[in-house]
């Protein structure tokens, strides 16, 4: 149960890919080879992919596979890694706060049903307020060891 917990996110965006892959190959056989295309098929396909992309950068955060310029770490002196680090993480949370404060004021005024599955659309854009949450708890996981680090560098030299 553990393992399942700690993977909620790549599991549930795995999920969403795999739905998105066979709604869009579904709707290609229906439309190419029957001439009837499914109605609600690329509405789905691109809420997925919005669920997919958000919570793909969590897991990317939450497993430090996020792109990162290692040849500008690398030739930094060991002291100023730390410290370069943390102030990227600092940048991190400052935008997450603020796709989390917008996005949720999006989500709340997305009361409209979408057009073809008539579900609210803040089903759909809840996805950038609880990502970046998300993100943001990595992230201050991150900072703290980040800071940790940089404290017992200092205290070696």
């Amino acid at each position: 149960m553990r393992f399942y917990l700690g993977k909620v996110e790549e599991i549930v965006a795995g999920i969403f890919m795999i739905l998105m892959s066979l709604c869009t190959v579904g709707n290609v056989i229906a439309r190419y080879v029957f001439n009837s295309p499914i109605a609600w098929a690329e509405e789905f396909a691109r809420y997925a992919f919005v669920w997919v992309v958000f919570l793909g950068a969590v897991a990317c955060t939450k497993q430090k596979r996020h792109i990162i310029i290692d040849a500008l770490i690398g030739v930094l002196p060991r002291r100023i890694r730390g410290g370069v680090l943390v102030c990227a993480d600092l940048l991190i949370i400052a935008l997450m706060v603020s796709l989390i404060y917008y996005g949720w004021v999006f989500t709340t005024m997305s009361t409209e049903p979408t057009s073809m599955m008539e579900i609210p659309q803040y089903l759909i854009y809840v996805a950038v307020p609880l990502s970046a949450a998300l993100v943001l708890v990595y992230t201050v996981g991150d900072i703290r060891r980040n800071i940790a680090q940089a404290a017992r560098r200092g205290d070696e030299s």
